[in-house]
């Protein structure tokens, strides 16, 4: 059974990173690290979308001890558990359950209409708005409230990529 958190990073990370799709469009599942599935969650609301496919990124570790979210835009609406290659171009920061987190917002790798957008700051505006809204509210289908901090730039995105994928190493070698 392939253990998805351990799939590679990526040979160019944090350029490039790997991502393991849990939500596609309208086909929502979580993957479960303990038994090492997939399994389904509730879908989203019929008049929410996400506007791009969300999963996680492998070998990464966050302080509320789950793999780091990515938001990947450009990418067509694969099946969950579809590996897919991601350039992040920033990061959205929240507050949930008093703690600090992110979700890594990045562009199809294989996507050539993305590749101008280098940075966050790239994206057209209305569709920074969508993520937020979006993000923040799928939190809050699962009974979570999430504040939205603020958007970080592609450094940070990358820096935090380092960061959770040491807390991962670090993690693995004390089990």
């Amino acid at each position: 059974m392939t253990d998805f958190l351990a799939l590679p990073l990526g040979e160019d990370a944090p350029n490039t990173v790997t991502a393991v799709i849990e939500v596609a469009h309208r086909k929502a599942t979580k993957y479960d690290r303990h038994s090492r599935v997939f399994r389904p969650v509730k879908p989203l609301h019929l008049p929410v979308h996400l506007p791009g496919n969300y999963g996680f990124i492998p070998q990464t570790l966050c302080v509320n001890g789950e793999p780091l979210g990515i938001l990947m835009l450009g990418d067509a609406s694969p099946n969950p558990g579809c590996v897919r290659r991601g350039r992040p171009i920033g990061a959205l920061e929240f507050v949930d359950h008093e703690v600090r987190i992110e979700k890594i917002v990045a562009c199809a790798a294989s996507n050539a209409g993305f590749h101008s957008i280098r940075d966050y700051t790239d994206a057209k505006a209305n569709l920074l708005l969508e993520i937020e809204h979006i993000l923040s509210m799928h939190r809050d289908f699962r009974g979570r409230h999430a504040k939205v901090l603020g958007w970080k730039d592609r450094r940070a995105a990358h820096e935090s990529i380092r960061a959770s994928h040491a807390r991962f190493l670090s993690h693995r070698g004390t089990q």
